[in-house]
């Protein structure tokens, strides 16, 4: 898929998969490929694997390249997979290379951790990654490395960058970088369904999501609802069927991760633990997840 095919296709919901682990935290590459399948058939427009919530972070590089190839195997082309690459600008390269060579529609750069480059490093990042592949990226605004729109502008100038990813929450920002660049890039909601009313009525075209591992029919009725424009609605169902969810994945830190693979264990699916430093809920915070995925007719 070339970068302007991925930015036409960047519209609707982005289903951000787990990663999951066995009992003994071990990669469990059967169970991936079965939430793989699943969601690829479930409506979801976009699979995005070894995002935050797939825990990248925490896989080796081995495990990294598995994760990439059982994927993209399980999808089988039904949905366009984006790919998250993270780490330092060579292995970065290196993965990238690696997810062109095994059908990626594109690449999410993740945040770089530790290390706090300025824009000059930022374009250098993504300059690299376009000289190693020819996949469109889409860049990663977040709270520790927010993009402004001059800074957006000059990224916008490299072929391969066709998106920004914003997850930093500043719509005020946000509304200057789409101003600026308008149609050059699509726009994408990262703060998932909470924020989507708002997005959408911004410039967005599509929201990232995490309860579409287990739930992908809710975001899918949000994205809809927002699609068309009828942004009451929207509010109305992520106040109904999604506020509980994210309002437990922001109570701890790790939740954000760990509520979805918890849900998705009460629910049957292969989950199974996160990798350490991130840990279980507090059995309180599991009774809960319990009630609400009970709320929702998730679970008996």
């Amino acid at each position: 898929m070339t970068p302007a095919d991925l930015k036409r296709e960047l519209r609707g919901v982005i289903s951000f998969a787990i990663t999951p682990f066995d009992q003994n935290h071990d990669l469990d590459l059967e169970g991936l490929g079965r939430n793989i399948a699943v969601m690829a058939g479930s409506g979801v427009h976009l699979i995005a694997v070894t995002g935050a919530v797939g825990e990248f972070y925490a896989l080796t590089f081995e495990e990294y390249q598995a994760v990439i190839r059982t994927s993209l195997e399980a999808a089988a082309g039904r949905v366009p997979v984006l790919v998250g690459i993270g780490h330092s600008t060579r292995i970065a390269c290196d993965l990238a290379r690696y997810a062109e060579a095994h059908g990626a529609a594109g690449l999410l750069v993740n945040p770089l951790y530790f290390a706090a480059p300025g824009t000059e490093g930022f374009y250098q990042h993504h300059r690299a990654l376009a000289q190693a592949s020819s996949l469109g990226q889409v860049v990663f605004s977040t709270r520790g490395h927010p993009f402004d729109a001059e800074s957006l502008a000059r990224l916008a100038d490299i072929d391969n960058v066709v998106a920004l990813k914003d997850e930093l929450g500043d719509l005020g920002l946000f509304l200057g970088a789409v101003e600026r660049l308008g149609d050059r890039i699509a726009w994408i909601n990262g703060m998932a369904e909470p924020y989507t009313a708002s997005y959408f009525a911004a410039g967005a075209t599509s929201f990232t999501t995490g309860m579409a591992n287990f739930a992908p029919e809710i975001p899918l009725a949000i994205y809809r609802a927002a699609a068309a424009g009828e942004y009451d609605r929207c509010r109305q169902l992520v106040s109904d069927q999604v506020s509980g969810i994210a309002q437990l994945r922001k109570r701890r830190p790790g939740y954000h991760t760990s509520v979805i693979k918890e849900a998705m264990d009460e629910l049957g699916l292969a989950a199974g633990p996160c990798r350490l430093p991130l840990t279980p809920l507090a059995p309180e915070d599991r009774r809960e997840l319990r009630q609400l995925l009970t709320s929702l007719q998730l679970a008996a």
